[in-house]
Protein backbone atom coordinates (compact mmCIF):
# COMPACT_ATOMS: atom_id res chain seq x y z
CA UNK A 1 0.00 0.00 0.00
CA UNK A 2 1.42 3.08 -1.24
CA UNK A 3 1.15 6.83 1.15
CA UNK A 4 -1.71 7.88 -0.31
CA UNK A 5 -3.57 4.23 0.00
CA UNK A 6 -3.52 3.75 -3.89
CA UNK A 7 -3.06 0.16 -4.98
CA UNK A 8 -0.31 0.23 -8.04
CA UNK A 9 1.16 -2.54 -10.20
CA UNK A 10 3.91 -2.34 -11.92
CA UNK A 11 4.27 -4.13 -15.35
CA UNK A 12 7.52 -3.41 -17.92
CA UNK A 13 5.45 -0.45 -19.82
CA UNK A 14 5.92 1.48 -16.02
CA UNK A 15 10.04 2.26 -17.82
CA UNK A 16 8.49 4.68 -19.83
CA UNK A 17 6.42 6.50 -16.48
CA UNK A 18 9.73 6.33 -14.35
CA UNK A 19 11.99 8.64 -17.67
CA UNK A 20 8.83 11.03 -17.38
CA UNK A 21 9.12 11.34 -13.45
CA UNK A 22 12.88 11.28 -13.86
CA UNK A 23 12.68 14.45 -16.34
CA UNK A 24 10.34 16.03 -14.36
CA UNK A 25 12.74 15.53 -11.10
CA UNK A 26 15.90 16.66 -12.82
CA UNK A 27 14.23 20.16 -13.91
CA UNK A 28 12.89 20.42 -10.08
CA UNK A 29 15.75 19.73 -8.38
CA UNK A 30 17.40 22.73 -10.28
CA UNK A 31 14.52 24.92 -9.01
CA UNK A 32 14.08 23.80 -5.16
CA UNK A 33 12.78 24.59 -3.27
CA UNK A 34 10.66 27.04 -5.77
CA UNK A 35 8.97 23.44 -6.60
CA UNK A 36 6.22 23.57 -9.58
CA UNK A 37 3.04 23.39 -8.55
CA UNK A 38 2.07 21.51 -12.21
CA UNK A 39 2.74 17.73 -12.03
CA UNK A 40 4.54 15.23 -14.28
CA UNK A 41 3.65 15.63 -17.91
CA UNK A 42 1.40 12.80 -18.48
CA UNK A 43 0.27 13.38 -22.08
CA UNK A 44 0.41 9.98 -24.54
CA UNK A 45 0.91 7.80 -21.69
CA UNK A 46 -1.41 4.56 -21.08
CA UNK A 47 -4.02 5.01 -18.31
CA UNK A 48 -2.10 3.10 -15.79
CA UNK A 49 1.26 4.07 -16.91
CA UNK A 50 -0.03 8.26 -16.24
CA UNK A 51 -1.54 7.02 -12.92
CA UNK A 52 1.50 5.42 -11.41
CA UNK A 53 4.18 8.49 -12.64
CA UNK A 54 1.29 11.00 -11.11
CA UNK A 55 1.76 8.87 -7.73
CA UNK A 56 5.55 8.46 -8.79
CA UNK A 57 6.04 11.96 -8.50
CA UNK A 58 3.36 12.81 -5.71
CA UNK A 59 5.75 10.15 -3.74
CA UNK A 60 8.60 12.37 -4.59
CA UNK A 61 7.10 15.45 -3.73
CA UNK A 62 5.97 14.89 -0.36
CA UNK A 63 8.93 13.40 0.92
CA UNK A 64 11.47 15.40 -1.07
CA UNK A 65 13.79 16.26 2.22
CA UNK A 66 13.49 12.48 3.75
CA UNK A 67 14.62 11.12 -0.28
CA UNK A 68 17.63 13.15 0.24
CA UNK A 69 18.64 12.39 4.03
CA UNK A 70 18.60 8.75 3.36
CA UNK A 71 19.64 8.34 0.16
CA UNK A 72 23.12 10.79 1.12
CA UNK A 73 23.36 9.00 4.32
CA UNK A 74 24.25 6.09 1.66
CA UNK A 75 27.07 7.73 -0.84
CA UNK A 76 30.09 8.28 0.18
CA UNK A 77 30.84 11.90 -0.98
CA UNK A 78 28.65 14.59 -0.78
CA UNK A 79 25.71 14.85 -1.78
CA UNK A 80 25.59 18.01 -3.38
CA UNK A 81 28.68 17.12 -5.33
CA UNK A 82 26.53 13.99 -7.46
CA UNK A 83 24.68 15.13 -10.83
CA UNK A 84 21.54 16.35 -10.66
CA UNK A 85 20.52 13.26 -12.84
CA UNK A 86 21.82 10.48 -10.25
CA UNK A 87 20.37 12.71 -7.63
CA UNK A 88 16.88 12.62 -9.15
CA UNK A 89 17.43 8.81 -9.51
CA UNK A 90 18.40 7.85 -6.18
CA UNK A 91 15.33 9.72 -5.03
CA UNK A 92 13.10 8.39 -7.13
CA UNK A 93 14.39 4.82 -7.14
CA UNK A 94 14.17 5.03 -3.00
CA UNK A 95 11.09 6.56 -3.25
CA UNK A 96 10.04 3.20 -4.47
CA UNK A 97 11.81 1.00 -2.16
CA UNK A 98 10.56 2.86 0.56
CA UNK A 99 6.96 4.71 0.35
CA UNK A 100 5.72 2.28 -2.48
CA UNK A 101 5.08 -0.86 -1.28
CA UNK A 102 3.84 -2.98 -4.16
CA UNK A 103 6.99 -1.47 -6.93
CA UNK A 104 9.12 -4.38 -6.71
CA UNK A 105 12.92 -3.52 -5.61
CA UNK A 106 15.05 -5.21 -8.31
CA UNK A 107 12.52 -2.76 -10.80
CA UNK A 108 12.61 0.19 -8.76
CA UNK A 109 16.85 -0.20 -8.70
CA UNK A 110 16.90 -2.10 -12.78
CA UNK A 111 14.94 1.51 -14.05
CA UNK A 112 16.61 3.59 -11.59
CA UNK A 113 19.81 2.40 -13.49
CA UNK A 114 18.68 2.29 -17.16
CA UNK A 115 17.45 6.02 -17.03
CA UNK A 116 21.09 7.21 -15.78
CA UNK A 117 22.27 4.83 -18.11
CA UNK A 118 20.41 6.67 -20.92
CA UNK A 119 21.70 10.21 -19.41
CA UNK A 120 24.90 10.45 -18.75
CA UNK A 121 28.22 7.68 -18.22
CA UNK A 122 28.03 4.42 -17.64
CA UNK A 123 30.13 4.52 -14.52
CA UNK A 124 27.50 6.37 -12.73
CA UNK A 125 25.23 3.34 -13.18
CA UNK A 126 27.32 1.88 -10.43
CA UNK A 127 27.03 4.20 -8.10
CA UNK A 128 23.21 4.48 -8.63
CA UNK A 129 22.82 0.80 -8.31
CA UNK A 130 24.91 0.26 -5.14
CA UNK A 131 23.31 3.09 -3.04
CA UNK A 132 19.91 2.04 -4.14
CA UNK A 133 20.63 -1.79 -3.30
CA UNK A 134 21.94 0.00 0.28
CA UNK A 135 19.13 1.53 1.06
CA UNK A 136 16.87 -1.64 0.31
CA UNK A 137 18.82 -3.27 3.14
CA UNK A 138 18.62 -0.46 5.43
CA UNK A 139 14.86 -0.68 5.38
CA UNK A 140 14.46 -3.59 8.19
CA UNK A 141 11.07 -3.64 9.37
CA UNK A 142 7.65 -1.53 9.77
CA UNK A 143 6.37 -0.50 13.53
CA UNK A 144 2.74 -0.92 13.11
CA UNK A 145 0.30 2.04 13.91
CA UNK A 146 -0.32 2.46 17.89
CA UNK A 147 3.31 1.15 18.79
CA UNK A 148 5.07 3.29 20.87
CA UNK A 149 8.12 4.00 19.36
CA UNK A 150 6.03 4.67 15.94
CA UNK A 151 4.40 7.48 18.15
CA UNK A 152 7.21 9.12 19.26
CA UNK A 153 8.92 8.12 15.98
CA UNK A 154 10.21 11.68 15.93
CA UNK A 155 12.65 10.94 19.25
CA UNK A 156 14.17 8.28 16.99
CA UNK A 157 17.12 9.24 14.41
CA UNK A 158 16.44 5.58 12.33
CA UNK A 159 12.60 5.71 12.27
CA UNK A 160 10.49 7.88 9.37
CA UNK A 161 6.99 8.22 10.28
CA UNK A 162 4.33 7.24 7.66
CA UNK A 163 0.84 8.99 6.65
CA UNK A 164 -0.68 6.32 8.26
CA UNK A 165 0.42 6.01 11.74
CA UNK A 166 3.17 3.47 11.30
CA UNK A 167 6.99 4.13 11.26
CA UNK A 168 9.68 2.55 9.00
CA UNK A 169 12.61 0.80 10.55
CA UNK A 170 15.99 2.27 9.41
CA UNK A 171 18.93 -0.52 10.50
CA UNK A 172 20.84 3.26 10.77
CA UNK A 173 20.58 6.16 12.80
CA UNK A 174 20.42 8.27 9.43
CA UNK A 175 18.64 11.60 10.81
CA UNK A 176 20.42 14.25 12.10
CA UNK A 177 20.90 14.42 16.06
CA UNK A 178 19.76 18.33 16.27
CA UNK A 179 15.67 17.88 17.30
CA UNK A 180 15.24 20.77 14.86
CA UNK A 181 17.07 19.23 11.90
CA UNK A 182 15.80 15.91 12.61
CA UNK A 183 12.02 17.38 12.29
CA UNK A 184 13.05 19.06 9.07
CA UNK A 185 14.41 15.27 7.48
CA UNK A 186 11.97 13.06 9.03
CA UNK A 187 8.76 15.09 8.08
CA UNK A 188 10.36 16.61 5.13
CA UNK A 189 9.46 20.03 6.09
CA UNK A 190 11.39 23.24 5.15
CA UNK A 191 13.98 24.75 7.54
CA UNK A 192 12.75 28.27 7.58
CA UNK A 193 9.14 27.03 7.93
CA UNK A 194 9.94 24.26 11.06
CA UNK A 195 12.11 27.21 12.60
CA UNK A 196 9.20 29.68 12.70
CA UNK A 197 6.82 27.85 13.48
CA UNK A 198 9.10 26.91 16.87
CA UNK A 199 9.63 30.38 17.14
CA UNK A 200 5.09 30.84 16.58
CA UNK A 201 4.03 27.53 18.84
CA UNK A 202 6.65 26.21 20.02
CA UNK A 203 8.28 22.81 19.40
CA UNK A 204 5.71 20.54 20.58
CA UNK A 205 3.13 22.01 18.63
CA UNK A 206 5.43 22.46 15.45
CA UNK A 207 5.91 18.62 15.89
CA UNK A 208 2.02 18.37 16.08
CA UNK A 209 1.65 20.80 13.01
CA UNK A 210 4.87 18.67 11.06
CA UNK A 211 3.31 15.28 11.53
CA UNK A 212 -0.28 16.73 10.49
CA UNK A 213 1.15 17.73 7.14
CA UNK A 214 2.29 13.96 6.28
CA UNK A 215 -1.51 12.51 6.23
CA UNK A 216 -3.56 12.18 3.53
CA UNK A 217 -5.83 14.13 3.28
CA UNK A 218 -9.58 12.59 2.64
CA UNK A 219 -11.91 13.45 0.06
CA UNK A 220 -14.71 15.34 2.04
CA UNK A 221 -18.24 16.55 1.37
CA UNK A 222 -21.15 18.96 2.30
CA UNK A 223 -24.28 19.50 0.57
CA UNK A 224 -26.61 22.59 1.32
CA UNK A 225 -29.03 19.83 2.64
CA UNK A 226 -26.54 17.18 4.30
CA UNK A 227 -29.06 14.92 4.71
CA UNK A 228 -29.83 14.62 1.35
CA UNK A 229 -25.62 12.79 0.61
CA UNK A 230 -26.05 11.16 4.25
CA UNK A 231 -26.57 7.34 2.79
CA UNK A 232 -24.40 7.61 0.08
CA UNK A 233 -20.83 6.08 -0.02
CA UNK A 234 -19.97 8.38 2.94
CA UNK A 235 -19.24 8.44 6.51
CA UNK A 236 -20.12 11.65 8.83
CA UNK A 237 -16.92 13.98 9.81
CA UNK A 238 -16.70 15.42 13.08
CA UNK A 239 -17.93 18.63 12.00
CA UNK A 240 -21.73 18.48 11.39
CA UNK A 241 -22.95 18.59 8.29
CA UNK A 242 -19.48 16.86 6.65
CA UNK A 243 -18.76 13.47 5.32
CA UNK A 244 -15.69 11.72 4.28
CA UNK A 245 -16.04 9.73 0.81
CA UNK A 246 -16.10 6.04 1.21
CA UNK A 247 -16.46 5.03 -2.46
CA UNK A 248 -14.94 4.82 -5.64
CA UNK A 249 -12.77 7.70 -6.51
CA UNK A 250 -13.90 7.45 -10.12
CA UNK A 251 -17.11 7.73 -8.84
CA UNK A 252 -17.47 10.50 -7.23
CA UNK A 253 -18.28 12.75 -10.21
CA UNK A 254 -21.37 10.63 -10.91
CA UNK A 255 -22.44 10.78 -7.04
CA UNK A 256 -22.11 14.88 -6.98
CA UNK A 257 -23.38 15.34 -10.42
CA UNK A 258 -26.67 13.28 -9.05
CA UNK A 259 -26.94 15.28 -6.08
CA UNK A 260 -27.41 18.62 -6.50
CA UNK A 261 -26.10 21.15 -3.71
CA UNK A 262 -23.68 18.86 -3.04
CA UNK A 263 -20.10 19.83 -3.38
CA UNK A 264 -16.35 18.67 -2.17
CA UNK A 265 -14.82 21.30 0.32
CA UNK A 266 -13.28 21.01 3.54
CA UNK A 267 -14.79 21.98 6.96
CA UNK A 268 -12.13 24.97 7.24
CA UNK A 269 -12.22 26.49 3.87
CA UNK A 270 -16.19 26.61 4.53
CA UNK A 271 -16.00 28.38 7.83
CA UNK A 272 -15.13 31.60 6.24
CA UNK A 273 -18.47 31.63 3.90
CA UNK A 274 -20.84 30.65 6.58
CA UNK A 275 -19.59 33.11 9.07
CA UNK A 276 -21.44 35.69 6.72
CA UNK A 277 -24.89 34.10 7.26
CA UNK A 278 -25.30 37.05 9.66
CA UNK A 279 -25.54 39.40 6.51
CA UNK A 280 -27.88 40.36 4.37
CA UNK A 281 -26.07 41.58 0.76
CA UNK A 282 -27.93 42.40 -2.26
CA UNK A 283 -25.03 42.09 -4.12
CA UNK A 284 -21.57 40.34 -3.56
CA UNK A 285 -17.97 40.50 -4.89
CA UNK A 286 -15.65 37.24 -4.97
CA UNK A 287 -12.64 38.83 -6.17
CA UNK A 288 -10.20 35.20 -5.59
CA UNK A 289 -12.47 32.99 -6.89
CA UNK A 290 -10.63 30.57 -7.78
CA UNK A 291 -12.68 27.38 -9.05
CA UNK A 292 -15.76 28.35 -7.51
CA UNK A 293 -15.99 26.35 -4.58
CA UNK A 294 -16.83 29.33 -2.37
CA UNK A 295 -18.67 31.03 -4.45
CA UNK A 296 -21.72 28.27 -4.32
CA UNK A 297 -21.60 28.42 -1.25
CA UNK A 298 -22.17 31.79 -1.38
CA UNK A 299 -25.16 31.80 -3.57
CA UNK A 300 -26.55 28.98 -1.22
CA UNK A 301 -26.35 30.73 1.86
CA UNK A 302 -27.43 34.14 -0.22
CA UNK A 303 -30.04 33.71 -2.44
CA UNK A 304 -30.76 36.74 -2.92
CA UNK A 305 -27.75 37.95 -3.74
CA UNK A 306 -26.07 38.97 -6.85
CA UNK A 307 -22.65 37.45 -7.21
CA UNK A 308 -19.74 38.72 -8.62
CA UNK A 309 -17.04 36.13 -9.76
CA UNK A 310 -13.49 36.36 -11.04
CA UNK A 311 -9.99 35.17 -9.94
CA UNK A 312 -6.46 36.81 -12.09
CA UNK A 313 -5.72 32.99 -13.19
CA UNK A 314 -7.34 32.57 -16.64
CA UNK A 315 -7.55 28.75 -16.22
CA UNK A 316 -9.12 28.65 -13.35
CA UNK A 317 -11.42 31.63 -14.84
CA UNK A 318 -12.22 29.16 -17.48
CA UNK A 319 -13.19 26.46 -14.89
CA UNK A 320 -15.23 29.18 -13.16
CA UNK A 321 -17.49 30.08 -16.19
CA UNK A 322 -18.06 27.05 -16.98
CA UNK A 323 -19.18 26.22 -13.37
CA UNK A 324 -21.58 29.03 -13.57
CA UNK A 325 -22.54 29.02 -17.44
CA UNK A 326 -26.24 28.20 -16.29
CA UNK A 327 -26.61 29.86 -12.55
CA UNK A 328 -28.96 32.67 -13.03
CA UNK A 329 -27.32 34.64 -9.87
CA UNK A 330 -23.68 34.22 -11.05
CA UNK A 331 -21.64 36.49 -13.35
CA UNK A 332 -18.27 35.54 -14.08
CA UNK A 333 -16.25 38.53 -15.31
CA UNK A 334 -12.59 39.31 -16.49
CA UNK A 335 -10.56 39.93 -13.40
CA UNK A 336 -11.11 43.62 -12.62
CA UNK A 337 -13.74 44.24 -14.86
CA UNK A 338 -15.59 45.17 -11.88
CA UNK A 339 -17.40 48.08 -12.90
CA UNK A 340 -20.61 47.15 -12.18
CA UNK A 341 -19.90 46.95 -8.31
CA UNK A 342 -18.09 50.06 -7.94
CA UNK A 343 -19.34 51.60 -4.68
CA UNK A 344 -22.47 49.14 -4.71
CA UNK A 345 -20.97 46.02 -2.92
CA UNK A 346 -22.40 44.51 -0.17
CA UNK A 347 -20.09 42.09 0.65
CA UNK A 348 -16.99 41.43 -0.65
CA UNK A 349 -15.26 38.39 -0.47
CA UNK A 350 -11.11 38.07 -0.35
CA UNK A 351 -10.06 34.67 -0.41
CA UNK A 352 -6.45 35.78 -0.34
CA UNK A 353 -3.35 34.39 -1.71
CA UNK A 354 -1.29 33.00 0.69
CA UNK A 355 1.66 31.00 2.12
CA UNK A 356 -1.00 27.23 1.91
CA UNK A 357 0.59 26.69 5.66
CA UNK A 358 -2.72 25.58 7.45
CA UNK A 359 -3.16 22.97 4.26
CA UNK A 360 0.05 21.51 3.12
CA UNK A 361 -0.66 18.30 2.67
CA UNK A 362 -2.84 19.26 0.18
CA UNK A 363 -0.43 21.84 -0.98
CA UNK A 364 2.75 19.76 -0.13
CA UNK A 365 5.37 22.01 -2.43
CA UNK A 366 4.63 24.64 -0.67
CA UNK A 367 6.42 23.24 2.79
CA UNK A 368 9.97 24.37 1.16
CA UNK A 369 9.86 27.45 -0.28
CA UNK A 370 8.26 29.04 2.60
CA UNK A 371 10.62 31.72 3.54
CA UNK A 372 11.04 35.75 5.09
CA UNK A 373 10.86 36.45 1.87
CA UNK A 374 8.11 34.83 0.57
CA UNK A 375 6.07 35.37 3.65
CA UNK A 376 6.73 39.35 3.14
CA UNK A 377 5.98 39.40 -0.72
CA UNK A 378 2.70 37.62 -0.12
CA UNK A 379 1.47 40.02 2.86
CA UNK A 380 2.63 42.84 0.39
CA UNK A 381 0.37 41.11 -2.68
CA UNK A 382 -2.68 40.64 0.26
CA UNK A 383 -2.11 44.55 1.01
CA UNK A 384 -2.25 45.27 -2.85
CA UNK A 385 -5.58 43.60 -3.58
CA UNK A 386 -7.32 44.97 -0.30
CA UNK A 387 -6.04 48.62 -1.39
CA UNK A 388 -7.54 47.77 -4.99
CA UNK A 389 -11.26 46.81 -3.87
CA UNK A 390 -12.28 49.00 -1.45
CA UNK A 391 -13.68 51.28 -3.68
CA UNK A 392 -16.04 48.50 -4.86
CA UNK A 393 -17.97 48.78 -1.15
CA UNK A 394 -21.18 50.28 -0.44
CA UNK A 395 -20.58 52.84 2.52
CA UNK A 396 -22.62 50.21 4.53
CA UNK A 397 -20.76 47.07 2.85
CA UNK A 398 -18.88 44.21 4.72
CA UNK A 399 -15.47 42.42 4.00
CA UNK A 400 -14.77 38.48 4.42
CA UNK A 401 -11.13 38.48 4.80
CA UNK A 402 -9.60 34.62 4.10
CA UNK A 403 -7.21 32.71 3.98
CA UNK A 404 -5.53 29.10 4.27
CA UNK A 405 -2.69 30.18 6.15
CA UNK A 406 -1.78 30.28 9.95
CA UNK A 407 0.45 33.03 9.97
CA UNK A 408 -0.35 36.50 11.60
CA UNK A 409 1.41 38.56 9.20
CA UNK A 410 -0.89 37.04 6.61
CA UNK A 411 -3.99 36.68 8.73
CA UNK A 412 -4.88 39.10 12.21
CA UNK A 413 -1.81 41.78 11.02
CA UNK A 414 -3.75 42.29 7.38
CA UNK A 415 -7.09 42.91 9.21
CA UNK A 416 -5.92 45.05 11.53
CA UNK A 417 -3.97 47.31 9.15
CA UNK A 418 -7.69 47.31 6.82
CA UNK A 419 -9.77 48.31 10.20
CA UNK A 420 -7.39 51.13 10.96
CA UNK A 421 -7.14 52.17 7.01
CA UNK A 422 -10.80 51.67 5.83
CA UNK A 423 -12.82 52.69 8.98
CA UNK A 424 -14.01 48.90 9.22
CA UNK A 425 -14.35 46.92 12.72
CA UNK A 426 -14.19 43.20 13.54
CA UNK A 427 -17.54 41.26 13.81
CA UNK A 428 -16.13 38.06 14.11
CA UNK A 429 -12.82 36.65 13.27
CA UNK A 430 -11.45 33.17 13.97
CA UNK A 431 -7.95 31.31 13.22
CA UNK A 432 -8.65 27.18 12.78
CA UNK A 433 -5.28 25.09 12.86
CA UNK A 434 -5.40 21.80 11.30
CA UNK A 435 -6.20 18.89 12.93
CA UNK A 436 -5.28 15.21 13.09
CA UNK A 437 -1.99 13.34 12.69
CA UNK A 438 -1.06 10.23 11.35
CA UNK A 439 -3.33 7.26 12.92
CA UNK A 440 -6.19 9.42 13.41
CA UNK A 441 -8.90 8.66 11.72
CA UNK A 442 -10.02 10.77 8.20
CA UNK A 443 -13.20 11.77 9.94
CA UNK A 444 -11.09 13.81 12.83
CA UNK A 445 -9.04 15.36 10.10
CA UNK A 446 -9.24 18.88 8.26
CA UNK A 447 -7.48 21.62 6.82
CA UNK A 448 -6.60 25.13 8.73
CA UNK A 449 -7.95 28.27 7.75
CA UNK A 450 -8.43 31.84 9.58
CA UNK A 451 -11.31 34.44 8.46
CA UNK A 452 -12.67 37.83 9.80
CA UNK A 453 -15.58 39.82 8.96
CA UNK A 454 -15.31 43.00 9.21
CA UNK A 455 -18.44 45.51 9.22
CA UNK A 456 -18.98 49.53 9.45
Amino acid sequence: MTEDNTQLHTPPSKGHARGRVHAHVHRQLRRFPDLDIGGVDTRDLEPRDAHFAKALEHAVVRRWITLEAIAASQVNRPWETLDAHVQAALMIGTAQILFMDNVPVHAAINESVNVVRSHIHVGATGLVNAVLRSISRLHTGTLEPGHPDAQQSLDHRNLVPMSDGSALVLAQDVFDQDPVIRLVEQTSHGEDLVIHWISAHGLARTQELCLHDLVVPSITLTASDPDSIRNGPVEPHSREGFFVWKGVPGELGDFLAAHPGSRVQDPASAEPIAATSVLSPKLIVDYCAGRGTKTHQLAEIHPEARIIASDIDHGRRHSLREAFAHHPRVDVVEHGDFRDAIGKTDLLLLDVPCTNTGVLPRRPEAKYRFGTDSLKSLAQLQRTIVRETQPLLAPDGAVAFSTCSLEPAENRRQVTELCRKHSLKVHTESQRFPAGIPGDSPCDIHDGSFHAILTH
